[in-house]
């Protein structure tokens, strides 16, 4: 029970993890082929006349519908066939909080892909704007632009989108060339917009709802023959998985997260299946906060605020911590690590942290010792949270950008 037996080399269960990654695209998209039809029909001017119109679609839906990959499904899809057929297309994909919801950083990640000798310094972004229509004009390409967490941009710039929804007014006959799909969880933050540019998104909108169990189970079961060895997770792992998956609001993001980690609990116990038990220990870990592509999308620093947090909490039977708390603990933690600490910055990365759904900040009132910021942590135990940023900064999880 403890390993294998002496002489024997044990076989994951596993057969290519990279199926389970968040970055994975898969062929097929269960439960989202007439969304995915929906799509390619508002796009297939792009591949008929793609200098004659530009395209608005905004994509909403909670956590783990399936927004993100059928964006991207698209664009592969589209920029396929424009190659068969001899068009000029681009399908770029942009995180906007993995971008500090900032238009210039936005617009030189793209201009880059186009153009990877783009200098990328010494740019405003109306400045890098006019930079990208000129490449694609240059190019003769029609653009897909995918504005991924939307709501960082609007939240951090409101007048961004405006600029990217207006550029084509200003080049008075010349060909259409730059096309915009929006993705957000919280269309609520939309609100901040001026009418014209909300009106503009909202002509084309895509509603994405969580999954049902039985679709989460179809889900599981495809990605399971992709990543597992055949028969290596157990009929009852896969219905539990899509149960608790479908308790979560019907995320399958939060389902195949789910299965990957009882796949690791597995090969931990040197086990040939991935049972039941190990999808109820992966479960116990994995919170909602927690799971990879939140700490995948945060910049070093933001995790070093991240572990700040976590250990006040850990050593605090407070609810509340106010910011000079936790600043205090982040200076410790940036020395251990031998980083120089970003105090001026600490407002923005408690933001990006609260984007994220891991923390809650409120003003803490009048009060003797004066108004502060308040942080409280979200759902997430403070010792499980340490644990997981450690296994991060440790290396497991890998950086995005400091």
């Amino acid at each position: 029970m403890g390993g294998p037996r002496p002489g024997t080399r044990h076989q994951s269960v596993f057969t290519d993890e990279s199926k389970l990654d968040l970055n994975y695209i898969p062929d097929h998209l269960p439960h989202r082929e007439e969304e995915l039809r929906f799509l390619r029909l508002l796009f297939r001017f792009a591949l008929e006349n793609p200098e004659e119109m530009s395209q608005r679609v905004l994509i909403t839906g909670p956590l783990g519908t399936g927004k993100t990959v059928l964006s991207q499904r698209l664009g592969l899809l589209l920029e396929d066939e424009a190659w068969r057929r001899g068009v000029r297309l681009r399908y770029v994909h942009v995180n906007c909080r993995e971008l500090r919801g900032s238009l210039f950083l936005i617009l030189r990640r793209v201009v880059k892909v186009l153009q990877p000798g783009f200098p990328g310094r010494g740019y405003s972004p109306d400045e890098a704007l006019e930079a990208l229509m000129e490449r694609l004009e240059e190019e003769g390409c029609h653009l897909i632009l995918c504005l991924d967490e939307v709501d960082a941009l609007v939240e951090e710039e409101p007048e961004a989108l405006y600029k990217l929804t207006r550029i084509q007014e200003a080049r008075v006959g010349l060909p259409r060339r730059l096309s915009l799909i929006c993705i957000t969880r919280r269309p609520e933050t939309l609100a901040r917009l001026d009418p014209s540019t909300l009106s503009t998104l909202q002509r084309n909108i895509l509603r994405l709802r969580g999954y049902t169990k039985d679709q989460l189970l179809d889900i599981v079961r495809e990605r399971a023959l992709l990543a597992f060895r055949p028969g290596a997770v157990s009929p009852q792992s896969l219905e539990l998985i899509s149960e608790l998956a479908a308790e979560e609001g019907g995320d399958a993001r939060y389902a195949i997260d789910l299965m990957w980690r009882a796949g690791k609990y597995a090969d931990r116990s040197y086990s040939p299946l991935v049972l039941p038990e190990h999808v109820r220990r992966a479960a116990v870990d994995l919170f909602p906060a927690l799971r990879r592509e939140v700490l995948h999308s945060l910049t070093l620093h933001e995790r070093l605020l991240l572990l700040a947090i976590a250990r006040y909490f850990k050593s605090s039977e407070e609810a509340y911590a106010r910011v000079g708390e936790v600043a205090e603990t982040y200076r410790v933690i940036c020395e251990e690590y031998g980083e120089e600490p970003r105090r001026t910055q600490l407002s923005r990365y408690l933001r990006t942290l609260g984007r994220a759904g891991i923390i809650s900040t409120r003003p803490s009132g009048a009060g003797g010792r004066g108004r502060s910021t308040l942080i409280s942590l979200k759902g997430v135990p403070a010792e499980d949270l340490e644990r997981e940023v450690m296994r991060w900064l440790e290396g497991e999880g890998g950086w995005v950008t400091r």
